[in-house]
């Protein structure tokens, strides 16, 4: 019987990378992992991974300290980098699993997982829709169980998420107007309630107009000025999302449900994101906004369960 191997997770402490990272590791080994919330000193955190040498264990704040693990996973650029010092300073002892585009060359990790929509080629390449995230039916029901006050809000309970800004995104004034348009609409004819929920990505003057022009909401939540963030039990207590279309692990999440899902934005988003909405339309899984509420089934996005029995074999766990 194989020892469950020693496991680290690398993260920048950006939730969107961390959450990843963490669904990996709990697929990889049994252990519990280590969570190294890091960052490089200056000048290699302007530089890392792509213009600066593999970065020494004490250069990173706080230092990487042996032992070595047997497993890393890391997202994101810092995750990146972070995995080169550990495959390095354990002279290749510890095996390293990155997730997203890490601005260097596949080959440098020993697994990488990424976004279709990313284009990436590699013969470690595991290419994915969306992003990662531990959302199941089993996942559904125990968040169900530890937000039961939300199962008191009127049904259906639409959940609108909001991102923050993004080049490939556009999100004016009239968008607003519009979200603000489709809700009184929705409620007019069915009823139900809105839960409203920001990130920490969300600008302020973006949740000042939020406020102002959906000021009868049944739950608003901007950051921890608000309370306890809910959106744990707003994924699984909700009954459609409108999420707004620069924020892919939000979209991946809400379509990890099974429940309909519609994008916000401006158009048709550009460039990688662009291609990501565009296979999701195209899968029956995604719709832009409409004013008029529809139900459809679509099989869920749950792209971790599809790649874990691979993750596993490459790695002969």
């Amino acid at each position: 019987m194989k020892l469950a191997p020693s496991i680290v997770v690398v993260s920048d402490g950006a939730a969107g990378n961390e959450v990843q990272a963490l669904a990996v590791a709990a697929q990889l080994s049994q252990a519990a992992p280590r969570v190294w919330r890091v960052r490089a000193r200056w000048p290699w955190s302007l530089l890392a991974p792509q213009w600066a040498p593999v970065l020494r264990p004490q250069q990173w704040q706080p230092a990487l300290l042996e032992p070595w693990p047997d497993l890393a996973v890391g997202a994101g650029r810092v995750g990146a980098a972070a995995l080169l010092t550990f495959k390095q300073a354990s002279a290749g002892h510890t095996r390293t699993v990155q997730i997203l585009d890490p601005r260097i060359a596949p080959a440098r990790f020993d697994l990488l997982i990424a976004p279709a929509h990313d284009q990436l080629l590699g013969s470690n390449v595991i290419a994915i829709e969306g992003s990662l995230n531990a959302i199941d039916a089993a996942w559904l029901a125990r968040e169900r169980l530890a937000h039961v006050p939300l199962r008191r809000l009127a049904g259906p309970r639409t959940v609108v998420l909001v991102g923050g800004r993004h080049r490939s995104v556009g999100l004016g004034d009239a968008s607003f107007a519009y979200l603000a348009a489709v809700l009184a609409n929705w409620r007019k004819r069915d009823g139900g309630s809105v839960l409203l929920l920001g990130s920490r990505r969300t600008p302020l003057a973006w949740q000042k107009r939020l406020r102002a022009q959906l000021p009868d909401v049944e739950l608003r939540w901007f950051g921890p000025q608000d309370g306890e963030n809910p959106y744990r039990g707003a994924l699984a207590w909700g009954d459609r999302f409108i999420v707004s279309a620069d924020s892919v692990n939000m979209q991946s999440e809400a379509l990890a449900t099974a429940r309909p899902v519609y994008s916000w934005c401006d158009g048709v988003p550009s460039g990688k994101l662009g291609r990501f909405h565009r296979a999701l339309v195209e899968s029956g899984r995604l719709r832009p906004l409409g004013a008029t509420a529809a139900t459809w089934d679509y099989p869920p996005l749950r792209e971790l369960a599809r790649i874990a029995p691979q993750l596993r074999a490459r790695l002969d766990l």
